[in-house]
């Protein structure tokens, strides 16, 4: 039996040397993989993974697409233009399309890995000029627990599509370094969105509508309207649908019926971000704001 076994790794490695000299990619995957690919439709042209390997490693290969990485746990060593480097926690992987570039565990137990492959085409449009990267790896907590956040939220389909492509614009616009916008938005532009997001506090809103309601490209309205206001669309309406809950809590709607109205469809999410707000739940504040009868 163990000449048996020794036979079968030797035919093994054969097989991988001569796939290598051929230009094939060898691929050997554990017999449980657990590897997810998916889209959403909240950003299209980018294709999400989340895996796990352990006997997996991944030959010379290129991508059509950028890619961005990140691992969870353990790490991954990979070749990239000739240079040798470890992808662990904190770190994050960027690769540009058609460069060439393998991986492999660093560890036996493997490593698990979230990527975002972006379309350049999708990329153009939001960035509105072609733009790589500069370096492979880059040691950035705030970009790789950014990018973590944002891959684990997408994998939910109640995802709120504002939060969804707010948050990788405004990501790309760091790991890219781009200058600030030179110009902010101006107040009647602002009171506008405003008032037509307090009119339609329960509706879903995406960053390309609201852009499009003053007639701007998303990514420039998104940098512009961050300069004004100092928060990010979605934190913006977060906040509207907060301060018009405590007028409704003040009437005397009931918390699920405010929830509702002002787009909550969580319930713990409306009580979590109310008092994170205001430090009283819903229902406490309600009590409090409402006469006490005799």
């Amino acid at each position: 039996m163990a000449f048996a076994a020794g036979a079968a790794s030797n035919r093994r490695n054969n097989l991988q040397a001569a796939g290598q000299q051929l230009g094939y990619e060898w691929k050997m995957q554990s017999a449980n993989p657990s590897i997810r690919y998916w889209q959403t439709p909240h950003l299209p042209g980018v294709e999400l993974c989340r895996a796990h390997h352990r006997e997996f490693s991944y030959g010379r290969h290129v991508h059509l697409d950028y890619h961005i990485g990140l691992v969870q746990q353990g790490g991954q060593k990979f070749i990239h233009k000739g240079g040798s480097h470890e992808l662990v926690s904190g770190r994050l992987s960027v690769v540009n399309p058609d460069e060439m570039h393998d991986g492999l565990s660093l560890m036996p137990e493997g490593y698990t890995v979230r990527v975002f492959s972006i379309n350049p085409a999708q990329m153009l449009g939001w960035l509105g000029e072609e733009r790589f990267f500069t370096t492979p790896l880059l040691e950035r907590q705030d970009l790789y627990q950014g990018f973590g956040r944002l891959h684990q939220a997408l994998e939910h389909p109640t995802c709120d599509p504002l939060q969804a492509e707010g948050m990788l614009l405004e990501l790309l616009e760091r790991l890219f370094a781009l200058p600030a916008a030179p110009h902010a938005l101006a107040d009647p532009q602002l009171h506008y969105l405003r008032d037509m997001l307090l009119a339609n506090l329960d509706a879903r809103h995406a960053l390309e509508d609201l852009a499009a309601h003053i007639g701007m490209e998303r990514f420039a309205f998104l940098r512009q309207f961050k300069k004004r206001t100092g928060l990010t669309p979605y934190a913006w309406l977060k906040r509207l649908r907060l301060e018009q809950a405590k007028r409704l809590l003040t009437k005397g709607m009931s918390v699920s019926e405010v929830a509702l109205a002002v787009g909550f469809f969580d319930q713990s999410h409306f009580h979590h971000g109310f008092r994170l707000a205001f430090g009283l739940t819903p229902a406490q504040f309600r009590e409090q704001m409402l006469p006490t009868k005799s």
